[in-house]
């Protein structure tokens, strides 16, 4: 199958210095997922420089917070209705700001891995996160 147009999307699995995650739970009018928990990230937009720096933009518009030490994590690509989705995810450690709840986010929480098992989370989030730590 061909595509017309192809979006690339990077998300990051952030840790903390206590080994928290991030999550963000997906406002209830989201088009994909709705209400679902998963990482911060978002759409690559023509203007960004790179992926890394598209990651930085998304986090800071998201919710609210810098990071640091980003490393790929993963990798795939989803195709829907003629179009294909690269979806690029990285693992990253917390910089500074307060996570707040902003762009299509509902809520946020610094959360352990065995309380994410029990969350209703957006597809592969549950392997990236456990990938993330599977190297330390």
């Amino acid at each position: 199958m061909s595509y017309s147009s192809f979006k690339v999307n990077v998300s990051a699995v952030i840790k903390n210095s206590s080994g928290e995650v991030l999550m963000v739970r997906r406002s209830d009018d989201e088009e994909v997922f709705p209400s679902h928990w998963g990482i911060p990230g978002g759409t690559v937009e023509p203007t960004d420089r790179d992926l890394e720096s598209a990651l930085r933009r998304e986090c800071k518009e998201e919710v609210g917070i810098s990071i640091d030490a980003i490393h790929p994590l993963a990798n795939n690509i989803r195709g829907k209705d003629g179009r294909a989705s690269l979806y690029v995810v990285y693992a990253a450690e917390y910089k500074d700001g307060t996570p707040l709840a902003l762009d299509g986010t509902a809520e946020v929480a610094w959360l352990a891995l065995d309380a994410i098992r029990n969350l209703r989370l957006t597809p592969s989030t549950l392997d990236n996160i456990e990938d993330s730590f599977a190297g330390q």
